[in-house]
């Protein structure tokens, strides 16, 4: 029999600079070579949501980026394609990662963060 996976969330990033506030999936244990759904929600329009994540002994990964404004996922080849996936939710202000096929390596803290895109002033 397969135990359990445990992948934690944690935001660590709870405010950015203009009052942005992230919320996301908590706390998520799944079984080995199942799949699982990590939310991230914003409460206001951004550009881009970062996926990390840390697992223990090593820096913090970013996995990928969601332009929001083109639904373009941008993957920083941690994983491979046809393992972690991420999708902008309906109303703009979420995006929702997918881990595919997990195994005992996938255990960690994941987590997501968000930038806002501000043109230079000239």
């Amino acid at each position: 029999m397969l135990g359990p996976l445990a992948i934690l969330c944690a935001l660590l990033f709870p405010g950015g600079g203009a009052g942005l506030k992230l919320s996301q999936t908590a706390l998520l244990v799944a079984r080995v070579g199942s799949s699982c759904s990590l939310d991230c929600q914003v409460d206001s329009s951004v550009s881009y949501i970062h996926w990390y994540r840390h697992q223990e002994g090593t820096a913090p990964k970013r996995l990928l980026y969601l332009d929001m404004s083109r639904s373009l996922v941008q993957r920083d080849f941690v994983l491979k394609a046809d393992k972690v996936y991420a999708q902008k939710g309906k109303d703009s202000y979420s995006c929702t990662l997918s881990l595919l096929k997990l195994e005992k390596s996938d255990e960690g803290l994941y987590y997501c963060a968000a930038w806002v895109y501000h043109s230079p002033v000239l």
